[in-house]
């Protein structure tokens, strides 16, 4: 028995629906990817590719030698020769490339067909289901707020530091995602407020008040969001001046 042989057909065979996800969430912060153990992934790719594979050969005028195809899965090509010329296997191979490079061209072309008319008509962002981005890009842009339109995104991050709870401000820029989950935040025009300080008194004690701001000197500030303590989001509309 040949069974590494089978064991390649057989993964070939499933790449159809594995191309279709990748190709519909192929971008900037993607959702995170379900979480399916070896088996029951392996499990939902062999359903959907059984599907697809069905209607792909309806499609399929020409003969199809399964008997040939089943005797590669089983890994047992004793007597094959008997069963098929040289020059006829030597087709049946090249059409089975043709056929499952096709299949991928589609599959991908289809999942990025699917992204586009679920972007273009926003539908996206109307159920979790259709989500295409992960939950902070979509906290970012504003889907999980009542504002219908905003210019900017203010930030103030309360952070642990090695001096103490500090307040960080400023402008969002940029943010970055690893596996779905916030990384960095990037802020401009950023300043900094002590947020827990002694206060001036004889018998000092800790306050939850925010000192006096700070300037970052640079033009942009990261922030590692693991060390935040706290996330506060603002989305300012900009009003235009009447040009007289």
């Amino acid at each position: 028995m040949n069974i590494a042989l089978s064991a390649v057909v057989i993964s070939i065979l499933l790449i159809p629906p594995v191309v279709f996800y990748l190709s519909l969430y192929l971008g900037n912060f993607p959702k995170p990817s379900p979480k399916f153990s070896l088996f029951e992934g392996i499990l939902a790719s062999a359903v959907i590719s059984l599907l697809i594979h069905t209607i792909a050969i309806s499609f399929i005028s020409d003969e199809i030698r399964f008997d040939i195809l089943l005797k590669v899965l089983g890994g047992d090509l004793k007597n094959l020769e008997h069963i098929i010329r040289n020059s006829e296997f030597k087709q049946a191979v090249k059409g089975f490339a043709i056929y499952n490079a096709l299949l991928v061209v589609i599959m991908f072309l289809l999942g990025r067909g699917v992204r586009l008319m679920l972007q273009f008509r926003e539908i996206h962002a109307t159920n979790e289901l259709f989500n295409l981005y992960n939950k902070w890009w979509y906290f970012f842009n504003g889907f999980y707020s009542d504002i219908e339109a905003f210019d900017l995104v203010f930030i103030d991050a309360v952070m642990d530091t090695a001096d103490g709870a500090m307040i960080y401000s400023g402008f969002l820029v940029h943010f970055e995602t690893k596996d779905g989950e916030l990384d960095r935040i990037y802020l401009q025009d950023a300043v900094r407020r002590e947020f827990k300080r002694y206060a001036d008194t004889k018998n000092p004690h800790l306050i939850s008040e925010a000192g006096e701001p700070v300037q970052i000197p640079g033009r942009t500030f990261s922030l590692k969001y693991g060390n935040v303590i706290n996330l506060n989001v603002n989305f300012i509309l900009l009003q235009e001046e009447d040009v007289k």
